[in-house]
Formats: C-alpha cells, sequence, structure tokens
C-alpha cells in the first residue's frame, strides 16, 4: 500500500466522522444556544472550557506514545495498551476528583453547580473511550472511531433534543454529554473485546519508567495546548460574566469544528509519519510537505468565508441574541490558519521524536496566552480574547517553524513559496468574484467553493498527484 493510499484510506473514515460531527455540532449548538440563552449557554460553555484544561491530565500523553510505539510494531499493542490503559484509569478518577474540588473552591452554585459536574462525568468517560480511539489508530482502523463517534455524536443530539422537548433546564441538557458519551465508552469496549487481542501488564520499574517518561513530553504539551486554547473562556467567566462567555464561545465553537477536523486529519497521518521516519525520511518529508499544502487549501478560504459572512453565520447558527459575537468570529477565524500549520509542523516534529521541542512552544503559548488575555480582557472582554487567540496562534506557528529549522526536514524557502503563492491567488479570485457579485449567504457559499476549485486547478495548486489523491479518497468513501 503506497504511502498516499494509507494516508487516503485513514482520512477517508475520519473525514466521514467529521462530516457527521459537524452535521450533529451545528444541529445541536443550532437548539441549544436559542433554548437556553447567552447566560445559560454561557455555564455549559464554561465548563467545557474547564474540563479542556484538566481532561489533559487523565491522559499525559500515554495514549500519544502509545500510538507512536505501537504504529513502528504492531505485536506491542497487548502490552503498551494495557498498561496505559490501567495507568489512564487512575489518572481519570484522579483529574475527576481534582476536578470536583476545584469547581467547589471556586464558588459554583445552583444550576452553574450542577452543570459542573455532570461535565466532569463527561469529562472521566471521554477520556476512557479516546484511549480507544487511541488503539484504532496505532492499528490504522479508523473505521472503528467512525462508528463509536458517530453513535456519540448522533447520541448526545437526540438525547438534548428529548430533554428540550421536555422543558427540562440547562443542567439536564448539560448531561445528555455524559450519557452518549457513556454509550459510545461500552460500544468501544465491545469492539476492543471483539476485535483486538487482550491485553496484558507490566508493571515493572523498568517498562513504567519507559512508559512515563517518553509519554511525559506529549502530556505537558497537551496541558499547555489546553490552557492557551480555553483559558480565554475561564478567565472571561471570572472577569466579565457568563454572558461574555457565551458570546465568545458561540464564535469558538466554530473554531472548534475546524479544530477537531485537523485533529482528526493528524490522527490519521501520525502513525504513517512515525512509521516513515524509520522506514523512509524522504517519503517522511514528501508526506510533510503535502499535508502542510492541504491545511493552507482549507483553511484560508473558511477563515476569508467567515469573515466575509460572519453576520450570516451568527444570525443562522446562533440567533439575533448573539449577533454581537459577529465581530469575534470575524477576527477568530484567522486563527484557524495557524492552527492548522503549526499543528501539521508538531505532528511531524512528535513523530521524529522531537516531541521537546513541541512542548517548549506551547509552554510559551501557554504563558503568553494567560498574560495577554488577562489583559486585554479587562479591556475589551470577549472582544480581546478574540485578539489574544489569533495572536496566541501565530506565536506558536513562528516558534514551531523554528524549531522545524533545527532539525533535517526543514522547510525548503523555495519549494514552499511557490504553493503558498498558487494557493493565495486562487483565494484572490475568490474573493473577487464575490465582492464583484454581492451574492446573499448560501447562494455567495455555493459560487465560492466552484470559483476556489476551480481557481485551484488553474493556479496549479491542485496538481496530476493531487488529483489521484482525491480520487482515491472519493472511492475509500464509495466503498464504505
Amino acid at each position: 500500500m503506497t504511502i498516499a493510499t494509507r494516508v487516503v484510506k485513514n482520512s477517508s473514515f475520519l473525514i466521514l466522522t467529521s462530516l457527521i460531527s459537524n452535521v450533529m455540532m451545528f444541529l445541536l449548538t443550532l437548539v441549544t444556544a436559542r433554548y437556553l440563552g447567552t447566560y445559560n449557554f454561557g455555564l455549559i460553555s464554561s465548563a467545557l472550557s474547564v474540563i479542556g484544561i484538566f481532561g489533559v491530565f487523565c491522559d499525559l500523553g500515554l495514549g500519544y506514545y502509545a500510538i507512536q510505539k505501537v504504529s513502528r510494531n504492531h505485536d506491542l499493542t497487548s502490552k503498551y495498551f494495557g498498561t496505559a490503559f490501567v495507568l489512564r484509569l487512575i489518572l481519570s478518577i484522579l483529574t475527576f476528583i481534582a476536578y470536583v474540588i476545584f469547581s467547589y473552591v471556586s464558588g459554583f452554585t445552583g444550576n452553574a453547580w450542577g452543570v459542573m459536574i455532570v461535565v466532569g462525568v463527561y469529562m472521566f468517560f471521554s477520556s476512557l473511550t479516546n484511549f480507544y480511539y487511541s488503539l484504532y489508530q496505532s492499528n490504522e482502523e479508523m473505521y472503528y472511531q467512525t462508528i463509536v463517534n458517530t453513535v456519540y455524536n448522533v447520541g448526545v443530539f437526540l438525547i438534548a433534543l428529548l430533554f428540550i422537548y421536555l422543558k427540562y433546564d440547562v443542567v439536564w441538557i448539560a448531561s445528555s454529554y455524559p450519557l452518549a458519551i457513556i454509550l459510545s465508552f461500552i460500544l468501544g469496549s465491545f469492539i476492543k473485546v471483539r476485535h483486538y487481542p487482550k491485553f496484558t501488564y507490566d508493571f515493572s520499574r523498568k517498562f513504567l519508567k519507559e512508559l512515563i517518561v517518553n509519554s511525559i513530553p506529549f502530556g505537558i504539551t497537551g496541558v499547555f495546548t489546553s490552557i492557551y486554547f480555553w483559558i480565554a473562556a475561564i478567565i472571561l467567566t471570572f472577569m466579565s460574566g457568563s454572558v461574555a462567555v457565551g458570546l465568545f464561545s458561540s464564535s469558538q465553537k466554530i473554531i472548534l469544528v475546524l479544530s477537531a477536523l485537523f485533529v482528526l486529519l493528524s490522527n490519521a497521518v501520525f502513525p504513517v509519519m512515525s512509521q516513515l521516519f524509520v522506514q523512509d525520511k524522504d517519503k517522511l518529508n514528501a508526506l510533510y510537505q503535502k499535508m502542510l499544502k492541504y491545511m493552507l487549501i482549507l483553511s484560508v478560504p473558511i477563515a476569508i468565508g467567515s469573515y466575509i459572512y460572519s453576520y450570516d453565520i451568527i444570525n443562522i447558527v446562533f440567533g439575533s441574541e448573539y449577533l454581537e459575537a459577529t465581530v469575534c468570529l470575524s477576527i477568530l477565524m484567522f486563527a484557524a490558519i495557524f492552527l492548522f500549520l503549526s499543528g501539521t509542523t508538531s505532528t511531524l516534529l512528535n513523530a521524529i521524536n522531537k516531541q521537546f521541542l513541541v512542548t517548549k512552544v506551547a509552554a510559551i503559548g501557554a504563558v503568553f496566552s494567560i498574560i495577554v488575555n488577562y489583559i486585554l480582557i479587562s479591556k475589551y472582554s470577549y472582544i480581546g480574547a478574540s485578539i489574544t487567540s489569533v495572536l496566541t496562534e501565530l506565536l506558536v506557528l513562528i516558534l514551531i517553524l523554528y524549531s522545524l529549522d533545527k532539525t533535517e526536514f526543514r522547510l525548503d524557502i523555495k519549494s514552499t513559496i511557490k504553493p503558498i503563492i498558487q494557493v493565495l491567488l486562487a483565494n484572490i479570485v475568490m474573493v473577487i468574484v464575490l465582492f464583484y457579485l454581492q451574492l446573499p449567504f448560501v447562494l455567495g457559499v455555493i459560487v465560492a467553493v466552484i470559483v476556489y476549485l476551480i481557481a485551484l486547478f488553474v493556479t496549479g495548486a491542485i496538481n496530476e498527484e493531487d488529483r489521484k489523491i482525491i480520487i482515491g479518497l472519493i472511492e475509500q468513501v464509495k466503498n464504505r
């Protein structure tokens, strides 16, 4: 199986997962945001932001390191994932206890306290379910993740819809998350028992030391990344209140959809990159260059389109009560460009055992985000949080590319500048057509996609090799 075929095979299932997830997330946000209003919607958003940081401590890089090892030798599946599962279970219990204590001392009461607790239960079972995702990814069997993730996304939407129909309060709406993830965990456990070897456990001092020491960089990176991504909503909670969080989070949820898409693509590529590092570094470099171009092709038009139609997007998805968040969305979407590019490079660095470089960059990003968020939120509330998000992602991109320059996979400026120009030219054509025609939102999106695709082919941003990969991706999806 060629490298392109493997990546296409892995990606096809995860893109299908992303499509289903995004549709369900759109529908869930559509009904819950309007039903709850900015304040109650802000309560759930605040809780999800807190577990975004706490949740990283449930794993501390164990799953990521297991993927790296098992993708290079599948015979290690039972030992590495068995031992890592026990450690993850212990970490998840301790993290849940710490989360409950934090929620109590932070002064949450009433519905806010109820929301925090049920979302904490969601965090616990989400950690265990995500562990199964790592198992599937390490063996490049992403179709299992597609099945389990679909059950969760459809489940959370239907359960929330039932509670809304019954006119339940915000705590019940929040409980749709843990109920759905528990169903997914049960299904994931069934798939593991039926299709994977029985876990074995090695608690020898030597193996535990290897597992923990090598997982720590991935874990610390996750902690810092979560801080600079979620800290804005947490600071807003204490400085500006739940309404401001609701406005900021409405725009941030769209970024979350895009970041979820990137995470899925990264999960498809990481096992392949890890294997290529020990087998064929030239092919690894070519794969990285190709992924970088694809991320640029995806992220730039999304950012530009969201900027142009930010009012329509907020109004359609969240309703008129959230229109103040239009400015947030216009600013935040440009963070997606930097996120996609820096994330691709981070995936490469992790695959070539340079995870400490990624950790250092994430640490700087976290410190920068905390300081600048505190300054700008105190002056500009949720708009300041949006500006900080873009600045943080830009800083991380600059630092991660600088880190890459210290390795054998440094970017060649001459070969990199051409695809950048081609993609930018295609986007300029798209923008000119949109401004000239002044089309309404839905029709404008359709025309923009058509014009952009044509421009990509005309400028050469999509070449013959890319066409073969796209055709292969379509065939993989059709065959399933």
